[in-house]
């Protein structure tokens, strides 16, 4: 009995089963788990039935969903879970959950199981390093869908490459099979291939969507499938650095199948039993895409109802956004614009989907981070059983950036063709981001150069500009040069900033100058650049000829006046003679 029920496990998570002992495919990063063997833990008296060979009731289903959480919240507890740890640990539960809740087993059957998933629990738990074909994994971007006997079904897969190399030919191929208890689709080729060429590496794990690269395909399901919920497998085939490997992608499908045609696993009807339906978030949407700081919001989340077999209803939703901060200052990050933060649906149906909708507001002082709001559920079967049921989403919180810049100081505030100045400013971040690849330009017609990085500011902090700009033509406008700085926000989205200011740029003139006459050696070109002193010069030739003038006048006076005294020195000589000769006679 429990060698079958071991190979029942085995098909559904993906392994064989030797001797009584459960073999697991290889689990990925985990050095020597090629073989898993299972110690039982699982405390049969738990239950409420406590004949081995009795089948289970609801109860039991619950005591075992309710031990099976408490084990996953210690395994949280206890390791450093991986995203990729966390996500095979929830595919083991999920599974345990449906094969559980679909079939009849025994008190005996049910311990054994629970061993069995315990211990696979704890090996997803404790898978933290990245093996040789721990690389493709699936995206969890859509919800599980749902399909009926006899009509269409579209199957994706969002596949994304979490290692740290390319993966190139990337080959899918579904795992089909002719058993309608393990493939609930009609068979039409026997070679159903998609191909993805080339997977580049995620660069940022939460990113992971936009590295994902999306393969489908369109089946028609059978009229011999059963109801239930069918784990889909395909086989994956890719190349690595130029080596092949292979791995197993498993997604799941809710399946209606013709009346008669029994239910999945045991293929029994559950004979009037109600399996606990589940109410799982299957993505969330935000209007705008983007939500800020003090921004108001349209959220929106669609739940569903994971069971294929029963309605839920009257079902209330509670919001509870966390708190941020710590102690008593400690404040919701969101607040619903009505008031209430809760939300009710009437009905569910089996495998059916609902929107909810609520308008929020986002504090306007929150860093920018994501900020998680908790998901309640309470909410009843079709015979009035009650349920309840948490989860929780997280809504990336922005800030704008706020960039300012100081005063610009230009030495000298003018040059010349050829010349250099030298700018001087600071860059100031006033908001609560961070600023990346921080850079400057400068933009005009008469100057070149100066193109300055800073790099990385951080809130609160500055950074400061200091660049030479040349003159390569002359200002023929009022000289407005523009600093163009650019920076980035952690999604590298690219801001720019202008700061005006002026600089002007002139050409110099030494048209008419021959050579030598910049004058002596020593002279400035502030010198060579002075007006000639032409009144000086006229006004000395004017005063020289005055006094030429002058002179000449004077020196005429004296010459006549010599002259004159020459004249009357000879009269008096000869008159002195006429008298001598008077006297001999």
């Amino acid at each position: 009995m429990k060698n079958g029920l071991l190979r029942q496990i085995g098909k559904m998570l993906g392994g064989i089963v030797l001797s009584g002992v459960l073999l697991l495919h290889p689990v990925p990063g985990l050095p020597g788990a090629d073989v898993i063997r299972a110690e039982a833990a699982f405390d049969a008296t738990l239950l409420v039935t406590k004949d081995p060979n009795a089948v289970i009731t609801d109860a039991d289903r619950e005591v075992c969903y309710a031990f099976l959480v408490d084990h996953m919240n210690t395994l949280k507890t206890l390791y450093d879970l991986s995203p990729e740890g966390c996500k095979r640990m929830n595919e083991v539960f999920y599974v345990a959950n449906v094969f559980i809740a679909e079939n009849d087993l025994t008190v005996e059957q049910l311990t054994a199981y629970m061993t069995e998933v315990e211990a696979n629990l704890t090996t997803a738990a404790q898978t933290n390093v990245k093996g040789a074909n721990e690389f493709l994994f699936l995206t969890n971007t859509t919800g599980v869908p749902s399909a009926v006997y006899e009509q269409g079904a579209t199957v994706k897969l969002s596949v994304v490459n979490l290692g740290e190399t390319l993966l190139q030919d990337v080959l899918i191929t579904p795992a089909q099979d002719t058993d309608p208890a393990k493939w609930p689709f009609v068979i039409t080729s026997a070679e159903a291939t998609r191909k993805v060429y080339r997977l580049e590496p995620v660069q940022n794990p939460d990113e992971a969507d936009k590295w994902s690269q999306t393969v489908s395909w369109n089946f028609q399901v059978s009229k011999l499938a059963l109801s239930g919920t069918y784990p889909l497998t395909f086989h994956a085939q890719y190349y690595r650095d130029g080596e092949i490997e292979k791995t197993d992608l498993v997604t799941y499908i809710n399946i209606t199948g013709a009346p008669g045609n029994g239910y999945l696993n045991e293929g029994t009807s559950p004979g009037g039993k109600t399996s606990t339906p589940r109410i799982i978030v299957t993505g969330f949407t935000t209007d705008p895409a983007d939500v800020y700081a003090g921004d108001t919001f349209h959220l929106t989340i669609t739940v569903q109802n994971a069971s294929a077999a029963t309605a839920v209803s009257n079902i209330q939703f509670d919001l509870r956004p966390v708190k941020d901060g710590t102690g008593d200052s400690a404040v919701e990050a969101f607040q619903p614009t009505s008031g209430s933060n809760t939300i009710f649906v009437d009905r569910i149906p089996a495998g059916g989907t609902k929107d909810l909708q609520i308008e929020m507001t986002a504090r306007s002082d929150l860093n920018q981070k994501p900020y998680a709001i908790e998901l309640e559920a309470a909410y009843e079967d079709e015979r009035n059983n009650p349920f309840t049921a948490s989860t929780s989403v997280s809504i990336p919180v922005h800030q704008e950036a706020r960039v300012d810049t100081g005063d610009v100081e230009v030495v000298p505030e003018s040059m010349s063709v050829g010349g250099s100045s030298n700018v001087m400013f600071s860059v100031y971040n006033k908001g609560k981001t961070t600023l990346y690849n921080v850079g400057v330009e400068f933009q005009g017609d008469s100057i070149s150069g100066g193109s300055s990085f800073i790099g990385k500011i951080d809130p609160g902090a500055s950074g400061n500009v200091d660049a030479m700009l040349t003159g390569m033509a002359p200002t023929m406008d009022d000289g407005t040069v523009t600093a163009v700085i650019s920076y980035e926000d952690e999604a590298g989205n690219v801001t720019t900033l202008e700061k005006p200011f002026t600089l002007m740029v002139f050409e110099e003139d030494f048209s008419g100058m021959e050579y030598g006459e910049f004058g002596e050696f020593g002279e400035t070109e502030e010198d060579i650049k002075k007006p000639f002193p032409w009144g000086i010069l006229v006004g000395g030739v004017v005063l020289i000829i005055i006094v030429g003038v002058v002179l000449a006048v004077i020196l005429s006076k004296r010459k006549k006046k010599k002259a004159l005294q020459a004249e009357l020195d000879a009269m008096d000589e000869t008159e002195n003679d006429e008298d001598n000769e008077d006297g001999e006679e």
